[in-house]
């Protein structure tokens, strides 16, 4: 299986504090450290895709190996591109096959514990049965994300970024695709297509209505614990939430 890592973005409100997101640290422990310690996969085999100019500043590349040792693959792009997508596809050349792929966007904490499970569970299933793509999913109400409909258990639309949710099922930021193959085809299909959010960017998950138009199966799987980390106001809550409570004895109170 591959796992791929886009961090080929920029966020301005990380930057303005002179850090990257990745490698801002919440409690002593850098943001996409927190990130791979709640996944049921590891890391450390994974495809980062960053930018040049983060690794300059920050010596990105360098400080991920560190994390996560010199087995990673890193892709350095020159310039950032539409959306993520279209970063991951500058590594075509390694996911544009029959082996499973998960794109994780990594800015979210998540509950996966049952992940494990439920693909075992789809990969005992007979040929016929198997479905081709799962998305982790929670449950919410609160616009600026994603969300999906289903029916007979099986994901019919999926669609993000609107003010209105179109349901409660909420996607995480993981992917998950039978064959990389499929995702190369798709979110190439999507992208000429410019079927987008309704922020006007190209995110993995949409690719999965390419997959759905074309007959494939696609289901969820339950997370069931979430916690924002790309954004400053989800890690410093993050943060908080996870601070040891600090008792000082006074008089009044012994």
């Amino acid at each position: 299986m591959k796992i791929i890592i886009p961090l080929a973005g920029k966020d301005k409100n990380f930057e303005e504090r002179g850090m990257v997101k990745p490698l801002t640290k919440v409690q002593e422990k850098e943001i996409i450290r927190w990130i791979a310690e709640s996944r049921p996969f590891s890391y450390k085999t994974a495809i980062f895709i960053i930018l040049k100019e983060h690794d300059a500043q920050y010596n990105l590349s360098r400080e991920l190996k560190r994390l996560f040792g010199e087995k990673i693959t890193i892709i350095t792009l020159e310039n950032m591109t539409e959306g993520s997508p279209q970063s991951i596809l500058e590594a075509s050349y390694l996911i544009n096959n029959d082996e499973p792929l998960i794109i994780d966007l990594a800015d979210q904490y998540l509950d996966l514990a049952g992940f494990d499970d439920f693909m075992f569970k789809e990969f005992m299933k007979p040929d016929k049965d198997k479905v081709d793509g799962i998305i982790p999913i929670f449950e919410s109400y609160y616009f600026n994300r994603g969300y999906l409909t289903t029916q007979n258990e099986f994901v019919r639309h999926v669609s993000e970024k609107d003010l209105i949710p179109i349901s409660t099922h909420s996607t995480a930021c993981i992917s998950y695709f039978k064959k990389g193959s499929d995702f190369v085809k798709y979110s190439r299909q999507m992208i000429e297509k410019k079927r987008v959010a309704a922020n006007g960017a190209y995110l993995p998950s949409l690719v999965y209505n390419e997959m759905i138009e074309d007959n494939k199966k696609i289901v969820t799987a339950p997370c069931e614990m979430i916690a924002t980390l790309g954004t400053i106001q989800g890690a410093d809550c993050f943060e908080q939430i996870n601070r040891p409570l600090k008792w000082k004895k006074t008089e009044s109170f012994p």
